[in-house]
């Protein structure tokens, strides 16, 4: 089992370049994106998407006045924030492209973000979505390539969308393809980080497909982070893309029911493991790592989990590391009952069952530094009820 005693501070290189349709550009001006919000929303944004680099900061900051493109998601009735807006226009350059995000239908915002300069309005909410409309608009108007991050992700939901019809078929799937999907993600989240990846996701789909490649992007960039070996990262790939594959005969009122699961419910939820381990363990190919991380991705270190109950020991690695990633994107997925959570509640959220004794800590530590976060700085006693959004991940007793 993994040392406890074992460092994991493998430097993470910091991503000063955008990757382009496999060309590699230096940030400037031209694909960097401003994003000026309450301060509430801050956390929320991307830090990167579609290639272009996202700042964000609060209409309490001051404005930036080098900003080619900036969207605006203030309130437009506060009075301190008009003057402040109405000051900006008179110095912005004239190139500075402005963007007002608006709540749809109302006319009074619509014509106050017109009277402060705004050459274009969006809906709100603003996030991952309406972030990347805009982005692929300037991109299309700089005469700048498909992102190739947009190209992956749309690649990589098609090989879902074959691999569970095989399921739904009851036909073998296609293991090389998997293969090859699981490392086109590896490679393209070495080259425009987890981050862009994970945006991009949620900009793009919003089913079953959102969470399994968000998944398996958090699995490759763990993998990376702490130095895998090639085969390891292999596995953990394909597992990541068929771990929920079971989930295919579910009823989707269940899986995206937006309120709390009935007991009977929960208990058809808890079938996908095992349906999807005896699907594919008629087949061969498939190492027996991958096979035991999808029947077993939601045991816990202290038995509380299913489908067997398995605890400490029992538990591999490779199994163990897929169970903290596809936690951590169900926290961050956006889903019919709840919002995502920022990394930083993510994490504090996977040290507060780590605490207790639900998950490997070490492994919520390397995970962490995987997403460029220092999880020493998050709060290690978050809100009971940020915990209580995550009822998948629970024991039935602690459902709430």
């Amino acid at each position: 089992m993994l040392d406890k005693s074992a460092t994991l501070d493998e430097s993470i290189v910091n991503q000063t370049f955008n990757h382009l349709d496999g060309i590699t550009l230096k940030s400037s001006d031209t694909n960097i994106l401003h994003v000026i919000c309450e301060h509430a929303q801050t956390k929320l944004m991307p830090t990167s998407l579609l290639g272009f680099d996202i700042r964000v900061s609060s209409i309490a900051d001051k404005i930036p006045l080098e900003a080619n493109s900036i969207i605006i998601d203030v309130d437009l009735n506060n009075t301190d924030t008009l003057a402040k807006l109405a000051a900006f226009r008179k110095n912005a350059p004239s190139r500075c492209k402005q963007i007002f995000a608006i709540t749809k239908g109302n006319l009074q915002e619509e014509l106050q973000a017109r009277t402060l300069g705004g050459r274009k309005t969006i809906y709100r909410p603003l996030g991952d979505s309406a972030l990347a409309q805009v982005i692929e608009e300037l991109r299309a108007l700089s005469g700048m390539p498909v992102s190739a991050t947009k190209k992956a992700v749309n690649t990589a939901a098609k090989t879902l969308e074959h691999t569970f019809a095989r399921f739904g078929a009851n036909q073998p799937v296609d293991l090389g393809d998997v293969a090859s999907t699981g490392e086109e993600i590896a490679n393209t989240i070495d080259g425009i980080g987890v981050n862009e990846w994970l945006s991009t996701v949620r900009a793009y789909h919003q089913t079953t497909f959102q969470h399994i490649l968000i998944v398996t992007g958090l699995a490759c960039s763990f993998a990376s982070s702490i130095g895998m070996r090639r085969v390891d990262i292999e596995k953990l790939t394909i597992a990541g893309l068929l771990h929920d594959i079971g989930k295919v005969d579910i009823p989707a009122e269940i899986l995206d029911k937006p309120g709390k699961l009935t007991p009977e419910e929960f208990d058809i939820v808890r079938t996908h493991p095992r349906a999807g381990y005896r699907f594919l363990a008629k087949q061969e190919g498939i190492s027996e790592d991958v096979l035991d991380a999808i029947l077993h991705h939601h045991e816990f270190l202290d038995g509380s989990g299913y489908p067997d109950g398995l605890a400490h020991d029992q538990i591999r690695d490779l199994t163990r590391i897929l169970t903290v990633c596809d936690i951590m994107g169900a926290l961050l997925e956006r889903r019919s009952y709840k919002e995502p959570f920022t990394v930083a509640q993510s994490l504090a959220i996977l040290l507060q069952m780590a605490r207790k004794g639900k998950l490997e800590k070490v492994l919520v530590h390397a995970l962490g530094k995987a997403l460029e976060n220092n999880v020493n700085s998050i709060l290690e006693k978050p809100d009971e009820a940020l915990i209580a959004l995550a009822p998948l991940y629970l024991s039935p007793a602690e459902m709430p």
